[in-house]
């Protein structure tokens, strides 16, 4: 879904890591087949919907993704409320985590070929994630990251977090642009709600292959769009 409130020049372009540049999370998800770790994970996303999309506050997440907590305390304390919250069995903290965020997603080849194209024609680009401190390592590990991007914000290092109107004027600020030059392209509807109520030209990433598509037809023209994927895709 695009949010695009008039026509504009856009002069940057800002992208999400995970749902985004990498492959959905669900699809580690639909993995699961272990009844009480469906039921860990289920607990999970039942948190994760009521508070995500908050102002930051003392939720685990919330200091989670601003780096005032470390992966294995967030774990560790989950383990512990899910216990107490259903009288469940002891869970380690480390089997939490492999539930929840599995060994690491794949990256999207489309989306990492389409950011190149866009940069190499100019555009001004920026990863905007939402992290955990043990995160650099990871879009390190799976993003050619000085090659695609700009500016890199990730939320652990700058103490912020989306959808907070601040961490996208950060971004914006780091780019040397308006909120109005940039297009954001994020999974999260509140992520993406945020960055329009700034003036930001926005798409809602469902599929990063499809989107893929979109944000080259949206900055590059149709032409760009229809031409097959470059041999780099996909590293």
């Amino acid at each position: 879904m695009i949010d695009r409130p008039f026509e504009r020049t856009l002069k940057g372009a800002i992208f999400d890591l995970g749902g985004v540049m990498t492959e959905p999370l669900g699809r580690h998800r639909e993995t699961i087949v272990d009844p009480v770790q469906l039921d860990l994970l289920r607990f999970f996303l039942n948190e994760f919907r009521d508070v995500y999309h908050l102002p930051t506050g003392a939720h685990d997440l919330h200091l989670l993704e601003t780096g005032a907590i470390s992966d294995e305390e967030f774990f560790a304390r989950m383990a512990a409320r899910y216990i107490a919250a259903g009288g469940h069995e002891a869970v380690d903290a480390r089997i939490a985590q492999h539930v929840v965020f599995g060994g690491g997603l794949p990256a999207c080849g489309a989306m990492i070929d389409t950011v190149r194209q866009v940069k190499g024609a100019g555009y001004r680009t920026a990863l905007l994630t939402n992290i955990s401190r043990s995160g650099e390592s990871v879009w390190r590990s799976l993003l050619p990251v000085e090659e695609l991007f700009d500016v890199v914000v990730d939320s652990s290092q700058v103490g912020l977090r989306k959808p907070d109107p601040a961490i996208f004027l950060l971004t914006c600020e780091r780019l040397g642009l308006a909120p109005h030059d940039c297009l954001f392209v994020d999974d999260m509807r509140c992520n993406v709600d945020a960055a329009t109520e700034l003036g930001m030209t926005t798409i809602q990433c469902h599929d990063p292959v499809t989107i893929a598509d979109e944000v080259v037809e949206m900055l590059l023209g149709r032409a760009a769009a229809a031409e097959p994927e470059s041999a780099g895709a996909g590293q």
